[in-house]
């Protein structure tokens, strides 16, 4: 990859059996990065290819049972689990996805946008990728089976995320703006400011002072009692409305200024519109059309 984002995907070329949306969204973004991509009606026909493909992408909710051959790798994409048909809203539910989407009293929800199976077929693509940069290496990759499903996918998510600061695994909750106990210091989340809403994510002590001098060290973080940002992650009832009431003395933009001055790990929510005006993203991250160019610009060079 150069400086000007080029990446040589050199010839790919794949077969696709299936069409469950996470083939689908694999091959897509296949499509995008330079890849040759042929639609075959079976996976005995796709083997059979008189040109062996670099990987054979399989809709796994339709070829349930089916073994993978050891001639070529075979990734098998799940828009549910392994073995199961199914869609990404059940693979929100059996992860524990759905337990922290939705009101605090309301039922379970589950990710918009088909986002589970846009996880499951991007790691699909990503693996089929990394089949090329293998064989570009002279890498000795032996044929095999893959299995990527949308519910391992989220349930990796959900794990990584529902631990607490003593490493104990507890279950998550839907507690609003504010993370699971708030990473074991304060503050962690989403908070109302006078035009918005900022992130603020403190790790530490000096992250916590930092929150306090941006803010002109109100007369209330003179008392020893809101000192230790650990001791107020176990119970912050007294401290967050101090906070709000500091916090929505600024609009966004104050904030990120003083953030800046002073090292506050606190920035600005900002809408896709807003952040993209701000060039907040990298040249020519979006279209004309408003769609987004892929990460890199892909040359067909060998």
């Amino acid at each position: 990859m150069s400086d000007s984002r080029e990446l040589c995907a050199g010839e790919m070329r794949f077969a696709v059996v299936g069409t469950n949306r996470s083939v689908l969204y694999a091959a897509k973004w296949l499509s995008q990065f330079g890849a040759s991509l042929e639609g075959v009606a079976t996976i005995e026909k796709a083997r059979a290819l008189a040109s062996a493909p670099l990987a054979i992408l399989v809709a796994g909710d339709t070829h349930l049972g089916v073994a993978g051959s050891a001639a070529v790798t075979e990734i098998f994409l799940w828009d549910f689990e392994v073995e199961r048909a199914g869609i990404g809203a059940f693979a929100c539910a059996v992860s524990g996805v759905s337990a922290v989407i939705g009101t605090a009293k309301g039922a379970p929800g589950f990710m918009p946008a088909f986002i589970p199976e846009k996880w499951a077929g991007i790691l699909g693509a990503s693996l089929a990728l990394s089949l090329q940069v293998a064989r570009t290496s002279k890498s000795k990759m032996p044929a095999r089976r893959i299995d990527v499903s949308a519910a391992d996918v989220l349930r990796a998510n959900a794990e990584q995320n529902s631990g607490n600061h003593a490493g104990v695994p507890y279950g998550w909750r839907r507690n609003g703006r504010t993370a699971v106990e708030h990473g074991g210091v304060f503050p962690q989340g989403f908070f109302r400011c006078r035009d918005g809403f900022v992130a603020v994510q403190a790790r530490s002590r000096q992250d916590w002072q930092a929150i306090i001098a941006a803010l002109d060290n109100p007369e209330w973080s003179k008392d020893p009692a809101f000192g230790n940002p650990f001791k107020l992650s176990l119970d912050d009832s007294k401290v967050v409305p101090l906070l709000d009431s500091e916090l929505t003395k600024y609009d966004r933009n104050e904030l990120l200024d003083r953030a800046i001055a002073t090292g506050a790990p606190l920035a600005p929510v900002l809408s896709f519109d807003e952040a993209n005006s701000r060039k907040v993203f990298r040249p020519n991250f979006v279209k004309q059309d408003g769609g987004l160019n892929p990460p890199f610009v892909v040359t067909r060079g060998s």
